[in-house]
């Protein structure tokens, strides 16, 4: 019998003091208990899939030990799938998901420094049963600590996978090339035994592909590329499902033919569309990389070199619109100008104001974009006659003639023609 200021808190009785059954449809609320955590032996509360690594010198190398310790199957097994998202927007969600669709729970390892125990990274891995098919163990690293060493904690998941997914988001140019140089000395490294490199990159994005398509990877590497819109997680998961069931029977990393060095060759690249329903995905089809345009180098210096005479001018170039890279330039020497980001950056903005065009409906092709940003003005033309070209021009807007030097950029037009 329980009493309080309201009275008491027994069962309900009338007034002859009989107690009054409760109506029917209505059941007593469960105290729902969490079965992910248990009490250690100081009487703490701890989450049992939550554990600590105190890292004293490496942490790629503590990772490559914990796995050799704690896996005794990592020699021989065949469902690991590891994703890279240096944006951190999809590969935690796709985790999640994953584990809410299973039912299995998120695991988690965190690296701690030994001497601070500051978080250097979590990796979160869940599992994914399924019926006819080997579980899949999914991993991802959260990277939270700067550093060389602490950047190489993904390499020590990957090399160790069946499948190693990049997902490639909104990142600048330069980030673009660091990634990828990355990546193609990890896959250099003797411990790398990952077979299939998938890259998940943007809609329209050929000129990354082409970036992948001329590295020189191993030749026991198979690189993939989707160029997808990425929707959601259940779009992530279904594109790369994909991929895996392609890919899944095909032999894993073999020991190098001959006893000689690891043979190099260009990426091969493949493409598919997003699967329509979550579960299924669509086969991938192959696609031709494109090539950038063949230009007489000479001829396009020589006519660029008539940009210099303008003034305010900081840098001008021929690029291909297709892929972003810069086919001839001129420049100041000073001040220093990326001249690579920005041909990089502006054939995006140009395809996007193509693509707008379209949508409006109108006929004639975009001929010309003016932007202005500060004391800095950007000049973007197509060439009417090469149209899978554009000349960019940089200028200094408060020591330019605009007029003049849009004149001079169709006089190069011309003699370019």
């Amino acid at each position: 019998m329980l009493t309080s200021l309201f009275g008491d808190l027994g069962a309900a009785r009338d007034p002859l003091g009989k107690t009054i059954e409760p109506a029917p449809g209505f059941a007593a609320t469960s105290i729902m208990e969490s079965v992910a955590t248990e009490v250690n032996a100081r009487g703490q509360i701890v989450d049992r899939h939550s554990h600590d690594l105190v890292v004293t010198g490496s942490p790629a190398q503590a990772i490559r030990e914990h796995f050799a310790d704690t896996r005794a199957d990592l020699d021989t097994a065949t469902s690991l799938i590891t994703l890279l998202d240096p944006t951190g927007v999809w590969a935690a969600a796709v985790i999640k998901a994953l584990s809410d669709a299973g039912g299995r729970p998120i695991e988690r390892l965190h690296l701690r420094e030994h001497t601070t125990l500051r978080t250097l990274a979590t990796i979160e891995r869940t599992t994914l049963v399924r019926r006819q098919d080997d579980t899949l163990r999914i991993y991802h690293a959260d990277v939270r600590a700067p550093g060389s060493e602490n950047a190489e904690i993904p390499v020590a998941l990957m090399e160790r996978s069946q499948m190693t997914t990049v997902i490639i988001g909104p990142l600048q140019p330069h980030a673009i090339d660091a990634l990828l140089a990355a990546l193609h000395n990890a896959a250099l490294l003797p411990t790398w035994r990952c077979p299939h490199l998938l890259f998940m990159l943007p809609p329209a994005a050929v000129w990354i592909a082409n970036k992948i398509d001329a590295i020189a990877w191993p030749t026991r590497l198979h690189v993939h590329v989707l160029s997808e819109t990425l929707t959601g997680a259940s779009s992530v998961w279904n594109a790369m499902l994909g991929i895996w069931n392609q890919v899944r029977a095909q032999p894993g990393w073999e020991a190098p033919s001959g006893g000689a060095g690891d043979a190099l060759h260009a990426g091969r690249l493949v493409s598919a569309p997003a699967a329509e329903a979550p579960g299924v995905a669509r086969p991938s089809t192959p696609v031709t990389p494109v090539t950038p345009v063949s230009l007489d180098a000479n001829r396009a210096r020589h006519a660029l070199a008539g940009m210099l005479a303008l003034d305010g001018l900081l840098g001008c170039a021929a690029v291909d619109a297709g892929s972003g890279l810069v086919l001839a330039r001129e420049s100041r020497d000073k001040p220093p100008l990326d001249l690579d980001l920005a041909a990089a950056c502006a054939a995006q903005v140009l395809r996007a104001h193509r693509q707008a065009a379209r949508s409006m409906g109108l006929v004639e092709p975009v001929d010309e974009v003016i932007t202005s940003a500060g004391a800095r003005q950007q000049v973007i033309r197509g060439l009417a006659h090469h149209p899978e070209l554009f000349l960019l021009a940089l200028f200094n807007k408060r020591h330019t003639n605009l007029a003049l030097a849009r004149f001079q950029m169709m006089e190069v037009e011309r003699q370019l023609a």
